[in-house]
């Protein structure tokens, strides 16, 4: 039985862990690992189960606890070889182990215990951006986050998930009239930004997505409200979903509680 949760979400750190109980997967890294191991018990899933790593991109609330971790526990950390070869200083930073780095491309297959991924690219101010897409036995598992456009290819994906964690970052009125400078409101409502809340939503009516479960995740806790999402999904969204707040975990353990 597999076993998924959003261990954190937004600007403090990022991660997301896929396990079967005796190989498990994260997507991103973005804890100490004394705070990874407090957010994994919540779950259940073991520190020695840890495998792989792979990294969506560089920013430090999604890598900053990469090295540190892959140094520890000797994990495989896999990434988009753009961000290696564009973030040379940020990648150099994180101080992984030359023997456990691995640079793939997008859509390139990898085999990590029970579990087949792949990189897809998205856009963001970061070299080499990519989500995830994970495949158990009949199911596939889709992280968007970190975009400021959807594309086609991302809509596919979606459609066939079974599960997809997907970005809603802002409210774009919130945004406009809050505190942030000009230049940052630019920068996250750009191409190379985030997903707004409308943008997000729209992605799934788009998409097709029919699968069990939606998280929107990366939630802003400046620019956004999470009623406000939360409202404007239950009219749009036929599927069960959850809005993940920042700084906590979600998955189907902790909602049964």
């Amino acid at each position: 039985m597999l076993t998924y949760a959003v261990l954190g979400s937004g600007s403090s750190g990022n991660s997301y862990v896929f396990s079967d109980g005796v190989s498990s997967i994260l997507i991103d890294q973005g804890y100490s690992v004394v705070e990874l191991c407090r957010r994994l018990e919540r779950f259940g899933v073991e520190y020695s189960t840890l495998k792989a790593v792979c990294v969506t991109h560089l920013h430090p609330d999604h890598a900053k606890g990469v090295g540190t971790l892959a140094r520890k526990k000797g994990v495989d950390v896999y990434l988009n070889k753009h961000a290696c070869e564009g973030e040379v200083v940020q990648f150099a930073k994180l101080g992984i182990p030359d023997q456990l780095v691995n640079p793939i491309t997008p859509f390139e297959l990898i085999e990590v215990g029970p579990f087949t991924l792949f990189c897809f690219p998205t856009s963001h101010d970061s070299c080499g951006s990519v989500g995830w897409h994970v495949r158990y036995q009949d199911e596939q598992y889709m992280v968007l986050t970190d975009t400021g456009i959807t594309t086609e290819e991302q809509r596919s994906l979606a459609k066939s998930a079974t599960v997809l964690f997907l970005e809603a970052n802002y409210d774009p009125e919130m945004l406009a009239t809050g505190p942030y400078p000009v230049y940052l409101k630019r920068r996250i409502d750009g191409q190379y930004g985030h997903l707004s809340n409308h943008q997000a939503l729209s992605f799934l009516q788009e998409s097709g997505f029919c699968g069990n479960h939606v998280y929107f995740i990366h939630m802003s806790d400046v620019n956004n409200d999470p009623a406000l999402l939360e409202m404007a999904a239950h009219k749009m969204v036929n599927t069960p979903f959850t809005v993940c707040r920042k700084n906590q975990w979600y998955g189907p353990e902790r909602e049964a509680k």
